[in-house]
């Protein structure tokens, strides 16, 4: 009876691995044999092991399916951080997911939500040009896609302890 349900589990594991479209070869080293089944203890021992390896699989798989999603949302946005209308909302409709979803997504893959994302991407931008630039802080703002200087500074000021102004006078550069 032991054997009946041990292969019965690892059968179940193949298909359900062979529907996420990963090969069974992954559980070559789960190949059921003769000392497996001598104990109920190696039984629930293996059945555990084969069921941990499978969840394993599966989330290895998900990662890597929706790694891409995120990978063309990031390129999206620094291809068109400037974009005052730029949201999670287009993202979403950029690549066909609800926005619900796509925020779950984005920030099970990255650690962080799309719109800090969107924002320190924005802020990093506008620090380059706070650096490397004379141009005033209003047009810095239109830039990175903030189309009042007011928000943009508020935003600034928020992220990065310290206002536009006063990053630019520690980095040295002056004012045209």
């Amino acid at each position: 009876f032991r054997q009946y349900i041990v292969m019965d589990v690892y059968f179940c594991v193949a298909a359900f691995l062979e529907e996420l479209q990963i090969s069974r070869e992954e559980l070559s080293s789960f190949d059921v044999n003769a000392e497996m089944l001598q104990s109920k203890e190696s039984a629930v021992q293996y059945v555990t092991e084969i069921i941990k390896k499978a969840v394993e699989l599966r989330e290895k798989t998900a990662s890597n399916r929706y790694g891409s999603i995120v990978e063309q949302v990031k390129k999206y946005i620094e291809e068109h951080y400037e974009e005052e209308e730029l949201s999670l909302n287009l993202l979403a409709s950029y690549v066909n997911f609800s926005p619900n979803h796509l925020s779950m997504i984005f920030s099970q893959q990255t650690g962080q939500t799309l719109i800090k994302y969107l924002t320190d991407f924005r802020m990093s931008k506008a620090k380059e040009l706070l650096r490397c630039t004379g141009k005033k802080s209003s047009m810095i703002a239109m830039e990175v896609g903030y189309k009042d200087p007011h928000y943009f500074s508020f935003v600034f000021k928020k992220t990065q302890g310290c206002t536009p102004r006063e990053y630019r006078n520690e980095s040295g550069v002056k004012n045209n």
